[in-house]
């Protein structure tokens, strides 16, 4: 009797390029291993952690050899408690000299997730918080532009530079209605206007 092959397992989306080889490789063995939102977790821990300025330095060192960066990464990773498919791909990516291309790796990785749990990841800057009511208007309208049966899932960003007004991104369509980005479109008007009058 022949044996199976392993049935492979398939992304929820196409990603490309050596950032989306990495990610699609550590999406199949964390679905395999049954670690998919254990390592989603993980990695947005790890992404607040890789804003750190010693973390940076870490990262883009040259006096540590890529061996010893992964045996690092490795242990400090399961020390933390982080699932074996995370450690195994921290340690990866470290050995291959790729550190510089986690956080990107990491928001493919999300961005994944999102796909994975058929949710439509929407963005929306404002000036000051949303209240409950607005919150629920938008996410009414913003139901009528994603795919039918998506899930929204809101992040919320507040920006005082905005000044009022939003910005909203979603899938592929950006929209900023702030007033800083009227009062930029102005001044580009004003200094046309007395350049060229």
């Amino acid at each position: 009797m022949a044996s199976q092959a392993p049935k492979t397992i398939k992304t929820p989306i196409s990603v490309f390029g050596l950032e989306g080889r990495y990610v699609s490789a550590l999406y199949r063995a964390a679905s395999q291993m049954n670690e998919l939102e254990k390592v989603e977790a993980s990695l947005k821990d790890l992404q607040k952690t890789l804003k750190k300025p010693k973390i940076v330095d870490f990262m883009s060192t040259s006096l540590m050899s890529r061996s010893a960066k992964a045996k690092l990464l490795m242990a400090i990773s399961t020390e933390a408690g982080n699932p074996k498919a995370c450690v195994n791909f921290l340690g990866l990516v470290a050995e291959n000299g790729r550190l510089k291309l986690l956080d990107r790796m990491i928001k493919l990785y999300l961005a994944m997730m999102v796909a994975h749990r058929n949710e439509a990841l929407c963005e929306v800057i404002t000036a000051d918080p949303l209240d409950d009511a607005t919150r629920k208007a938008l996410v009414d309208i913003l139901r009528k532009f994603v795919a039918q049966g998506k899930k929204i899932q809101l992040r919320e960003i507040v920006a005082p530079d905005a000044i009022g007004g939003v910005v909203i991104g979603f899938e592929d369509k950006h929209i900023d209605m702030t007033i800083a980005k009227r009062i930029t479109l102005y001044r580009g008007r004003i200094k046309y206007y007395i350049k060229y009058q």
